[in-house]
């Protein structure tokens, strides 16, 4: 295989991984705001909330990761284009 071939299949490779990665954590994003939701309502039948502050940091570090590999996913595919 030739250099630019063996760039090119990792290119491809990098943006499946990138593509991957922006699945899972999408998915881990939903689930946090599916227990952020559950906690807020069960929060509203007790004094105290329930829903701890580290769980809206997880959500905001979640949605900071999301943008972060959309930009490396564009990055990729405008390498790959100048290829």
């Amino acid at each position: 295989m030739s250099s630019f071939g063996e760039i090119k299949a990792v290119l491809a490779d990098a943006a499946e991984q990138t593509r991957s990665a922006y699945r899972h954590a999408g998915v881990a994003r939903s689930r946090l705001a599916d227990a952020a939701a559950v906690l807020a309502e069960l929060g509203e039948q007790h004094s105290e909330p329930l829903l701890p502050p580290e769980l809206s940091r997880a959500e905001a570090e979640l949605d900071n990761s999301l943008r972060l590999i959309a930009a490396a996913a564009t990055v990729l595919a405008d390498i790959d284009a100048r290829l």
